[in-house]
């Protein structure tokens, strides 16, 4: 029995806690990271803000921001704030009638810091003037508490969708 005991002990000593190695890289100003697979709550989060958009529920895709939310654009503007987006939302989608069709996504974690973030794309549609436009966006979402903190987005334009017969 003693022997059994000893084995046992120095195979837990032997055994080493295991590493969790990511993949990617980030060289930002916190220094390097890499990142694993992140949480389906994160996937679930962005599909309710997108779900939420298409139904234009400014009340639900308000309870999904934080406070002092940043969106910074594909053309170098910036956003501050959740209420300054909203305001501005509400008009865009009172002047324009946009349509979202999501149609890619994964959530990810930083191994060393722990940040939660979702990358996702989507196509829109919107109509200005009874002209339609279609573009093409990425979306890179940070996660805090449970609702979105910060959006990137980089966007291009598409060319019309063939003519359907």
């Amino acid at each position: 029995m003693k022997k059994i005991i000893l084995m046992l002990a120095l195979l837990a000593l032997g055994c080493d806690a295991p590493v969790i190695e990511g993949q990617g890289f980030w060289a930002g100003q916190e220094g390097d990271e890499t990142f694993v697979a992140g949480p389906s709550e994160t996937t679930d989060l962005y599909n309710k803000f997108m779900d939420a958009h298409n139904d234009r529920d400014i009340e639900t895709i308000k309870s999904l921001l934080s406070e002092d939310l940043v969106i910074w654009h594909s053309d170098g503007s910036r956003v501050e704030g959740r209420d300054a987006h909203l305001e501005a939302l509400q008009s865009w989608f009172d002047e324009t009638n946009p349509t979202f069709n999501p149609f890619w996504g994964m959530p990810y974690v930083g191994v060393n810091n722990g940040e939660t973030w979702m990358i996702a794309a989507h196509n829109s549609k919107t109509t200005l003037d009874g002209v339609d436009s279609y573009n093409s966006h990425m979306l890179d979402l940070q996660a805090k508490d449970g609702v979105i903190s910060m959006i990137i987005v980089y966007s291009r334009q598409l060319p019309p969708p063939p003519p359907q017969d």
